[in-house]
């Protein structure tokens, strides 16, 4: 067993990055209630249209008629506050802003960040905010505030938040990594740095040492001897395009050559695809599927499962390492949230799909 796989295994056993099914889902029925979708079923929120949605698997936040910030968690509603100038969400938390005041709610439990706030960030479960009372960047993570850069200049917001890990920039030109509640000092460079930040790990092209390398919890470790071309990050995995043009991934502990003709890729949490020779390919458990034949005019990737937009015009998902088709209606706009995929037939009239089975509403 080499030190990735290594590293990979301890990943797994101790902080597994669980994958999360879809428990909401929010439409607005043909009269404009607005409802959520779960496993064949619907559930009033509002009886009138919000002004505004963001939502993930996990929770739905809105902002109602009256201008209160709401969230709904599959199970109970509750309202947040009356006056919010702005709100993200990431997984299971919802972030906002009444003025300065930075607030964070997370599996029921509110919190203030700081009163003297101004830009923040919101990841699967990171809160990244100012606090300019102290002049110092700060990050939210499971109920706690971790301090990762304190400055006597302006603060900068860092570019790459990843579902539980931030890299950025100290003082003097120090590079680091939050990763999973620790931070790991990465080098110093005085060059800018692409980072790609994923779930417990972030990946970069290393200017000292002219290497691909992965920063984990622990450590730091060269991946290729020399620089790569592309590279992204998903759920404990990394997937790049080397020298050779040779598409390469970090999957479940092992690195792997998926492609030798890759023309583009994209990576989200745990799936990865490419588009190979005008074909589309994933790669599950250590098999490469082909998903389509040709290159889909529109594709969604979420949690195990793409959605596309068929030959036909009809909506179609690769799901359990088969292809299945949606719904025939062509042009239908469709969308997808964990592992369901929603296609809308007439106003207010929807076909959802999850697990091989379809439900209409």
């Amino acid at each position: 067993m080499n030190m990735l796989q290594k590293i990979s295994f301890i990943i797994l056993v101790f902080i597994s990055f669980q994958l999360n099914a879809q428990k909401v889902f929010p439409l607005l029925d043909n009269r404009d209630y607005f409802k959520s979708f779960h496993e064949g079923q619907t559930r009033q929120l509002d009886y009138l249209k919000p002004i505004d949605v963001k939502y993930s698997e996990e929770i739905i936040a809105f902002i109602d008629n009256k201008s209160d910030l709401y969230v709904y968690d599959g199970r109970t509603k509750e309202k947040l506050t009356g006056l919010a100038n702005d709100y993200k969400i990431g997984m299971n938390l919802v972030a906002w802003n009444t003025g300065p005041i930075v607030s964070v709610w997370e599996n029921g439990r509110a919190l203030t960040l700081t009163q003297f706030g101004r830009r923040y960030e919101v990841s699967d479960s990171l809160v990244v905010f100012e606090d300019l009372r102290d002049n110092v960047m700060r990050v939210y993570y499971k109920g706690e505030i971790h301090d990762l850069y304190y400055s006597v200049t302006d603060l900068f917001m860092p570019q790459y938040i990843g579902s539980n890990t931030v890299a950025f920039r100290g003082n003097g030109n120090v590079h680091y990594a939050f990763i999973q509640g620790k931070i790991v000092e990465i080098g110093v460079f005085n060059e800018a740095i692409e980072y790609a930040a994923g779930a417990n790990l972030v990946v970069f092209n290393d200017p000292f040492n002219q290497s691909f390398a992965v920063a984990f919890r622990h450590q730091v470790l060269d991946v290729e001897p020399t620089m790569v071309r592309s590279y992204k990050a998903g759920y404990d995995m990394f997937v790049y395009l080397d020298r050779n043009n040779n598409l390469k991934a970090y999957i479940d502990g092992e690195l792997t050559t998926l492609s030798t003709y890759a023309s583009s890729y994209e990576v989200f949490r745990d799936m990865v695809v490419w588009i190979e020779n005008g074909v589309l390919y994933t790669y599950k458990n250590g098999v490469r599927y082909e998903i389509a034949n040709y290159i889909p005019e529109d594709y969604k990737i979420r949690d195990g499962i793409v959605a596309f937009r068929n030959l036909n015009g009809g909506i179609s998902v690769f799901h359990n390492n088969e292809v299945e088709i949606v719904s025939n209606l062509t042009g239908a706009p469709f969308e997808v949230n964990g592992n369901t995929v929603r296609v809308q037939v007439h106003k207010g009239n929807y076909v959802f799909f999850k697990n091989g089975f379809t439900y209409q509403e």
